[in-house]
């Protein structure tokens, strides 16, 4: 494939043509003034609070761990070996 006129096209790039208008347009959008400001949704603002209180709550549940301890002790707590066979396989494979 033979490409004719690339430095044509490579000067118009550089040339005080495209340079004036691409400050034409700059110049118009200069005379507003804006701020740069973010605005999170109402649902990003719940998510946020709901996040923040999921992180305030301890990750120990003690009314389960007391109920547990009270079946140790007094010898109630029974795991079958098939829910706990398929328990493990269900979760590692």
């Amino acid at each position: 494939m033979y490409v004719n006129n690339v430095n044509a096209s490579a000067n118009l790039y550089s040339s005080n043509l495209a340079a004036t208008r691409y400050a034409n347009s700059a110049t118009s959008v200069r005379g507003v003034r804006k701020s740069d400001e973010f605005t999170p949704s109402a649902e990003a603002q719940s998510f946020s609070e709901l996040l923040n209180k999921l992180k305030s709550t301890s990750e120990v549940r003690q009314d389960k761990i007391s109920a547990l301890q009270e079946q140790i002790a007094s010898g109630q707590y029974f795991v079958s070996a098939d829910s706990l066979a398929t328990s493990l396989l269900t979760n590692r494979f």
